[in-house]
């Protein structure tokens, strides 16, 4: 957090009062030479509170505009039309505000228009404008997040090329005494540690790596659990082959969250797993039941609330997240447009 520097803000306070003090003097001397004698000090004092009064509701209205309107319709595909619709809506009531003020005076009619017109104008401007200073922030806390989370890895991780010769090692020794089983489990390992060293590091990755990273996570899940009866496990990964990006290891969290808090091997036990993109939209569903040792593991919900928050940075009204838990299960909605 920046410090607070007095001799700057004191610097601009007094060249603030000289500025208006001088303008104020030049104003008052114009008016007190004039032909209608000495100036109304009270006149001027309400004309110009009138004006700041004006300011200030307009900057109110374009504000509310903003948060309200611009943020939620304009920014999603499927709501854009209403806020265009809304602004007509806006139009017709400062229009007839502006009447009203005129006691409907039909020589007033142009001059209310052209007024409407230019206050409509000022409030969505005011929107882009405020909207692009979001977008720049939100890039900037996304770019300083990414940056942190590339230290965090760089000091956690061993050498990876010590890591990688071991599980070759292992692998191959694995090969050597014919137990595919162990050999192609080794493999998996080695492809969701080059994925997370490699991938994590962009912005951005395919569908496809991301779709390939899932499906190398759930292998080692199955080969991990035991077969049984009263534990039920449906994944299902589709894709409809079209060009798409998303943010690398964004789906990973849900996924994990699952198995770590939905595994029991006491009682009946369920994890439902379906991620579909479809028209470089995608859509995931995760329900899972809840373990009854589940509250005494640590979390839950870091990695997801991670989740949430890159969402909001990276898709801002560009995604929907609704999650729903109850005391025995546990279900994520997730849709993004790509």
């Amino acid at each position: 957090m920046p410090r607070f520097r007095p001799a700057p803000a004191l610097l601009f306070g007094v060249t603030l009062f000289v500025l208006l003090a001088y303008w104020g003097r030049l104003l008052y001397g114009a008016m007190w030479h004039s032909e209608t004698g000495a100036p109304a000090v009270g006149g001027l004092a309400r004309y110009l509170l009138g004006i700041a009064l004006l300011l200030a509701g307009l900057g109110a209205v374009a504000h509310l505009n903003y948060r309200l309107a611009f943020r939620r319709w304009l920014l999603r595909r499927e709501t854009g039309w209403g806020y265009w619709t809304w602004l007509c809506g806006l139009a017709w009531a400062l229009f007839e505000l502006l009447q009203a003020r005129t006691d409907h005076v039909p020589d007033f009619v142009d001059e209310n228009l052209l007024m409407t017109a230019v206050l409509l104008a000022v409030i969505v401007a005011y929107g882009y404008v405020a909207d692009s200073f979001r977008a720049r922030r939100a890039q900037d806390h996304l770019l300083q997040q990414k940056v942190e989370a590339e230290l965090t890895a760089l000091k956690a991780q061993v050498n990876p090329h010590f890591l990688f010769n071991a599980l070759n090692t292992i692998y191959n020794e694995a090969q050597r005494v014919d137990n595919e089983t162990v050999a192609d489990l080794i493999q998996q390992l080695a492809g969701i540690m080059r994925f997370t060293l490699q991938e994590s590091k962009q912005l951005l990755t395919t569908i496809e790596n991301e779709f390939s990273f899932l499906e190398k996570y759930l292998a080692l899940q199955r080969a991990r659990l035991p077969e049984r009866d009263s534990l039920r496990v449906s994944t299902q990964l589709d894709w409809d082959g079209l060009p798409a990006a998303i943010a690398p290891l964004l789906l990973i969290p849900f996924v994990e969250n699952a198995y770590q808090y939905g595994i029991s091997f006491v009682q009946p036990s369920y994890i439902d797993l379906a991620v579909v993109v479809e028209n470089r939209r995608l859509r995931l569903r995760m329900a899972n039941s809840i373990a009854p040792t589940a509250a005494a593991r640590p979390g839950p919900g870091t990695g997801i609330a991670t989740a949430r928050q890159r969402l909001a940075l990276m898709y801002a009204g560009r995604h929907e997240l609704h999650i729903q838990q109850t005391a025995d299960s546990f279900t994520v909605l997730l849709t993004i447009d790509l």
